[in-house]
């Protein structure tokens, strides 16, 4: 008698083991050990799962981690800074997919974006203008034109006559982050008395290193004076990575005096 044995059928393999997450800027990296059963047949690809609670993970059908091949790491990125997220893995062979592994998560940190005020003497306390570049007679602790705070200013014209007074300064715009908002508080005051010409004006520009005007944040002038400061706020955020200058012209005509008052600067990033 001739006994003939029945080939074993082949099985989806068992679960990956041993799977790790690791968080890193803006990414979680993936390890893991192939299933100790690989179900009769060699282990084809993987597939990884991920949430953003326990229990919840979906099939990931983009990015690092989506289309594996039979490798035993990934790294998936374009994560959110300070989101947990939750992985599992599971193995695919011939016959099908098995049992997903054990779960793993990780928090990504943040892209390093350094919270900070960028700008030097940014309310012209030392009673100089340095850093910045200034016209002479800018940087002022007069009392015809008292400070917003402290006890200087940048005071731009005011002469009745012919002028162009400027202040600017260089600053390298970090690149990361969320927020990068340039503030200043300005006065102004005239003797002009239009109330439909501008004929005294105050330029704020962003400039690159080469002197070029990149744009032109605001125009004020004789017809924007008021009787106090005013904060005023632009967003930097098109030149992150850059290093630009940020700069104000005042330009009078011949005749009456228009005064533009500068106080308290800042370039804020977070």
């Amino acid at each position: 008698m001739t006994v003939t044995a029945s080939p074993i059928a082949a099985t989806p393999p068992g679960a990956p083991t041993g799977l790790t997450a690791t968080a890193g800027t803006g990414q979680v990296s993936l390890s893991w050990q192939a299933p100790s059963n690989t179900g009769g047949e060699n282990i084809t690809s993987y597939r990884v799962y991920r949430g953003t609670s326990s229990g919840s993970e979906t099939l990931l059908t983009g990015g690092g981690c989506s289309g594996l091949s039979a490798v035993l790491s990934c790294t998936d990125t374009g994560l959110t800074a300070g989101q947990t997220y939750y992985y599992k893995v599971s193995a695919v062979n011939g016959v099908g997919e098995g049992p997903q592994s054990n779960e793993a998560s990780a928090t990504p940190t943040g892209t390093g974006c350094p919270s900070s005020q960028l700008l030097g003497n940014p309310g012209f306390e030392t009673g100089s203008a340095s850093p910045w570049s200034a016209s002479s007679g800018v940087v002022n602790n007069s009392s015809s034109e008292p400070p917003h705070s402290g006890s200087w200013d940048a005071w731009l014209d005011g002469y009745g006559s012919s002028h162009t007074d400027t202040l600017s300064q260089a600053v390298t715009l970090p690149t990361g982050c969320t927020n990068y908002n340039f503030n200043f508080w300005l006065h102004i005051d005239t003797a002009e008395t239009s109330t439909t010409s501008a004929y005294d004006t105050l330029k704020v520009q962003v400039l690159n290193s080469s002197g070029t005007v990149l744009s032109t944040l605001a125009t004020y002038s004789n017809l924007n004076h008021n009787t106090g400061y005013t904060q005023h706020s632009f967003s930097l955020a098109p030149y992150a990575g850059q290093k630009v200058t940020l700069k104000f012209t005042g330009a009078e005509d011949y005749t009456m005096q228009t005064s533009f008052v500068l106080d308290d600067t800042a370039v804020n990033v977070s």
